[in-house]
């Protein structure tokens, strides 16, 4: 949600430098919209825009690589390496989705622990 609020702000401050400063003619959604509607809030997008767009790319990036990382850890067959890295991947399955708590449960069941 942050990487699309982001990028809707700072498409919007783009669009919002490439319009002209009078108004056309036949009225247009985009001029109405931004000079209009928005206005004097357009600093405050334009400022915030590209820093949520940032924060958005990090995050998700993040969580990719959460994702990666359990999927690593779970393509295991060792009942050995998989009580090793246990804790972590709970830790994960817990951060990222139940349905991935419900992968750990099930292959808690195929190891025979707990």
């Amino acid at each position: 949600m942050i990487f699309i609020a982001g990028l809707i702000m700072t498409i919007l401050t783009i669009i919002s430098f490439t319009l002209p400063s009078t108004p056309p003619e036949p009225s247009n959604f985009f001029y109405d919209l931004i000079k209009v509607k928005i206005g004097n809030w357009m600093v405050w997008i334009m400022f915030l825009g590209p820093i949520l767009l940032l924060a958005g790319i990090f995050y998700l990036g993040d969580t990719i690589k959460k994702f990666r990382e359990f999927n690593k850890l779970m393509d295991t067959d060792s009942k050995a390496r998989f009580v090793q890295n246990q804790d972590r991947i709970e830790y994960l399955a817990w951060l990222l989705s139940s349905r991935l708590e419900k992968q750990v449960e099930a292959k808690k069941k195929e190891f025979k622990i707990d």
